[in-house]
């Protein structure tokens, strides 16, 4: 793997509320392969300006509308100009042609990105590519199964790590990223995560797979564990069609908690539940024959006179 310039640009994360995927989720996994890489469907993967400035959340939300488009079948790839735009929203007065003496790369106005601030944006506003987002939620990293699902579900998670010195090693020496216990950090990052499963051959030895750079690589365990902050799961007007989407999450608790959360009507129409079919009512229980009680009585006054077992199961 070549070596190049390379840079960061994730905020540490804000923490402030938000929906939680865990409540969404219906427990319904699509069917899907005990190992999966949504990623490597798509080739030429681009850096979108990483390599001069700090915009890799905005490389992470033209990453994310790429690979959902491709799923849904009508591929659209944001462009450099529409990934600056998405990076002006928390540097209004950043300019790629600027310098680092003025406001260009390098300089002042070039400062990095909050993933859940840019969240928030994108529901409001919606992105450069006009696609407004409907909500976002978040992922708990320490769960792997919850982590898997959303995968499933939603064919990514956008994910918010801690980079450490080490890791450039990694990625030079096309090796998964590892945790390195006395490597110092090096800077926050924003990638889209798309894969998981066995280990493949080189940078894709480790778990969970990402994008980073133009470059597919992995995660092994101990990295996600130690060095993942944040994950997040974002709802587009594309998903409300999609079977996998409408299989495993819970619509009506989405809107809910939406609505709880931001006290607004959730932005979309959400199809009814299917009304339960109702159980049949059991079947009455039928009543003994007259006749045959009154022969049953005529056999237990016989009995009870000379002494023998009266008859009385069944009836």
């Amino acid at each position: 793997m070549t070596s190049t310039i390379r840079k960061y640009g994730r905020r540490a994360p804000k923490q402030a509320p938000a929906l939680k995927f865990a409540r969404l989720f219906t427990g319904k996994v699509p069917a899907h392969p005990a190992a999966a890489d949504y990623l490597a469907r798509l080739a030429a993967w681009e850096m979108r300006g990483n390599d001069v400035a700090g915009d890799c959340v905005a490389v992470t939300w033209a990453n994310v509308r790429r690979l959902l488009t491709f799923i849904l079948g009508a591929e659209y790839y944001p462009t450099q100009d529409e990934v600056w735009a998405v990076y002006k929203t928390q540097n209004p007065g950043f300019d790629p042609n600027g310098t680092a003496e003025t406001n260009g790369p390098g300089s002042s106005h070039d400062n990095g990105m909050d993933i859940q601030t840019l969240l928030e944006y994108l529901v409001k506003h919606g992105g450069p590519d006009g696609k407004k987002a409907l909500a976002f939620a978040k992922v708990d990293p320490s769960s792997p199964d919850e982590v898997k699902a959303a995968i499933a579900i939603f064919g990514f998670v956008w994910t918010g790590i801690v980079v450490q010195a080490a890791n450039m090693t990694d990625f030079d020496s096309g090796k998964p990223w590892d945790y390195h216990r006395s490597s110092p950090d090096d800077g926050g990052h924003s990638v889209i995560t798309g894969g998981y499963g066995a280990a493949g051959p080189g940078p894709l030895g480790g778990d969970e797979r990402f994008i980073t750079w133009a470059e597919e690589t992995s995660f092994t365990d101990a990295y996600w564990r130690r060095k993942v902050e944040e994950a997040w799961v974002v709802i587009f007007p594309e998903h409300l069609t999609h079977p996998a989407f409408l299989a495993g999450v819970d619509l009506a608790a989405l809107a809910a908690d939406y609505t709880a959360l931001t006290g607004k009507p959730f932005p979309a129409v959400v199809p009814p539940a299917p009304t339960p079919v109702p159980s049949p009512p059991p079947s009455p229980t039928p009543s003994a024959d007259p006749r045959l009680v009154q022969v049953v009585a005529l056999v237990n006054e016989w009995a009870h006179d000379n002494n023998v077992p009266t008859i009385t199961k069944g009836l």
